[in-house]
């Protein structure tokens, strides 16, 4: 449960509630470290929920996530087995359910869908990739149109597609586009971008002087320089080999930022990641690769400061990353990718992945901590960091055929929980889902950054576009803590929303950012969108955030960030709660000894007034004998 207050006067009454904390719960506001690496962490995801619920979808591939009807609660959207099918499926932040909204019958076989606003009034549409025929060598497209209640009928459009593309504002005037191999006659396929307005492709930009997109490879949104304007990152096809490229946004000039190979001596590539693993400020580009045509040398490269350096992860002989037979239909026909969050909030991201145990034959999720690299992990480091293997995550790994794994907030309480996606041998897919029950008291904050378009037809309170997938924003925390024993560090974590799209890649439409053990407050939180023609930089900052809040931004107007508007969800956190606890021990303590003094005094003034009561009565005995002795003397 989260309550909404006014970003613009929430510092006063929570810095309030900090000092009472301090002085009635000081257990739980001491220092910690903010980032540290922890070697006795227990299991953390369970396959029950609050009150022994389980979290399961029957026949639910899922191929997206979004806020389909607005109430800032992210939902997923998923075809059938037979694939002809598209289904919304309603998340419940207070118990880990979810139930269909809507379906929607496609004319051939779904191998892809991507989410987002894509005629700018703020409801989330769908664009399927689908084909007539199994043995069709390209992709067809279409619209779903969304009204936050349902899908319109399939609208197809007269382009087809080599590759799944991704989604981007090429632009930046946030209607969000399609990037691709692209082709208007059904032969010639050039990389290209589609541009829609008024629900029709309203311009179709071909670059001719960039070689072909590589197939199954990643095309993405990130900031690659650290100047928080968004980046287009390309995989080229580059005299039959791959190539990484970057390039200025918007793509007016076809501005080359940079260039660079992949490593060395890879048989097999899968898709690209982007996250700052090293809490550096900066994002890191995360290549997952096979050195040999069997993959049984799974590896994953880092690339940083402008060089390759090999994770030292030991997977082992046991483990490597699947193969196409090794899995079926349709995930054969999808490259791996790495999904990553940092689940255990101690501001370095984590990653989980879809393995092959070769003993048991069987494909399963394996969880990667992040962890530091040095000499006491018996590990040849050539980077600062690695990832070790969760082996204690019996409930995750116990999950056998697994095709398809990823964070996931079910409850939206800030904890990425963790979702697999288990075929049966009854040719069915059920997703389930896996808690994430961390005990520590840890700390977060949640970024949203919305598009600057608002429901013109939508009453006041449902004019925000919650619905809307914006990709390529950019995000970077920065505040002041403790770290490795030394105080007042100032740490920077950079983050990236929705950078690509297709492919499974199921990037969330929001970025969660651990803060790990301390309640301070969050001294900067930047966020930029991908720059226009009107401006280079739409970037905005704010301050003094509290911990364990969401934050909701629409960059309207959009050229004008001291004027976008945000809103703010705070979620209480185990500290508070037990804060809450102690100071009602504490008040009812006092209460009790109040009235122990009260009942003492009160006992104390009836013994006193008994005592006097006695006193009176012998001293107006005393009187009357004396004055009966004179009258008997006078009578004399």
């Amino acid at each position: 449960m989260s309550y909404e207050i006014n970003l613009g006067h929430h510092r006063s009454w929570f810095r309030a509630f900090l000092l009472i904390n301090l002085i009635v719960n000081p257990i739980y506001v001491r220092s910690t470290d903010f980032l540290s690496d922890n070697d006795e962490q227990k299991r953390v995801f369970h396959r029950d929920f609050n009150n022994n619920q389980q979290f399961s979808i029957s026949d639910c591939i899922p191929f997206a996530f979004g806020d389909f009807n607005a109430d800032k609660i992210v939902d997923i959207f998923c075809r059938n087995i037979q694939g002809d099918t598209i289904r919304v499926m309603l998340n419940n932040d207070r118990t880990p359910t979810s139930k269909v909204q809507c379906n929607a019958t496609i004319p051939g076989i779904v191998y892809d869908a991507l989410a987002a606003d894509y005629d700018g009034d703020s409801k989330l549409d769908l664009f399927v990739m689908y084909k007539t025929r199994p043995d069709e060598t390209v992709y067809r497209g279409g619209f779903l149109w969304g009204n936050r209640e349902t899908f319109s009928n399939l609208q197809p459009i007269n382009y087809y597609f080599q590759t799944i593309p991704t989604t981007i504002d090429i632009n930046g005037d946030s209607y969000v586009d399609l990037l691709g191999m692209i082709s208007n006659d059904y032969v010639n396929y050039k990389p290209g971008c589609l541009i829609f307005h008024n629900r029709t492709v309203s311009s179709f930009a071909q670059f001719n002087n960039l070689d072909d997109l590589l197939p199954n490879a990643t095309q993405a949104v990130v900031d690659f320089n650290n100047d928080l304007v968004a980046d287009l990152f390309l995989t080229i096809n580059h005299k039959n080999k791959p190539k990484f490229r970057v390039y200025e946004l918007p793509l007016i000039d076809m501005k080359l930022l940079s260039e660079y190979d992949p490593p060395p001596g890879v048989a097999i590539y899968h898709l690209s990641t982007f996250a700052d693993i090293d809490a550096d400020g900066t994002l890191e580009h995360l290549l997952p690769v096979c050195m040999n045509s069997d993959c049984s040398d799974s590896q994953i490269y880092v690339r940083d400061n402008d060089q390759w350096s090999l994770l030292p992860i030991k997977f082992g002989g046991d483990l490597r990353f699947p193969l196409k037979d090794d899995l079926p239909s349709p995930f054969d026909r999808i490259p791996i990718s790495l999904k990553i969050a940092d689940y255990n909030l101690d501001g370095y991201p984590d990653m989980i992945a879809v393995m092959k145990q070769n003993s048991l034959n069987a494909t399963i999720a394996i969880l990667l901590q992040n962890r530091a690299c040095n000499n006491d992990n018996n590990l040849h480091c050539t980077y600062n960091r690695t990832f070790t293997l969760r082996t204690d995550e019996t409930d995750v790994l116990l999950t056998d055929n697994a095709t398809l794994a990823v964070f996931f907030d079910v409850l939206e309480n800030g904890y990425p929980d963790v979702l697999i996606l288990q075929a049966h041998s009854s040719n069915d897919y059920e997703l389930i889902g896996f808690q994430n029950s961390l005990v520590q008291d840890v700390h977060f904050i949640k970024v949203m950054v919305l598009s600057s378009f608002s429901c013109d037809t939508c009453s006041h309170q449902e004019r925000l576009p919650y619905g809307n997938n914006q990709p390529g924003q950019s995000i970077k925390m920065e505040t002041i803590t403790t770290i490795d024993g030394i105080k007042d560090s100032w740490i920077q974590l950079s983050a990236v929303q929705m950078s690509q799209a297709g492919q499974l890649t199921l990037e969330l439409p929001y970025v969660i950012i651990g803060l790990g053990a301390t309640p301070n407050f969050v001294e900067k939180l930047t966020v930029a969108v991908p720059p226009n023609g009107q401006s280079v930089k739409l970037v905005r900052t704010y301050t003094q955030m509290i911990p364990n809040s969401q934050i909701v931004i629409v960059p309207s107007p959009l050229t004008n960030p001291d004027k976008w508007h945000s809103e703010l969800f705070v979620t209480p956190s185990r500290m508070i709660i037990h804060t809450g606890i102690a100071l009602g021990a504490t008040l009812l303590v006092i209460a009790i000894v109040l009235a122990v003094f009260q009942y003492r005094e009160k006992i104390q003034d009836d013994r006193e007034r008994k005592l006097q009561s006695q006193r009176f009565h012998y001293d107006a005995l005393c009187g009357t004998e004396i004055r009966s002795a004179r009258d008997k003397v006078y009578e004399n």
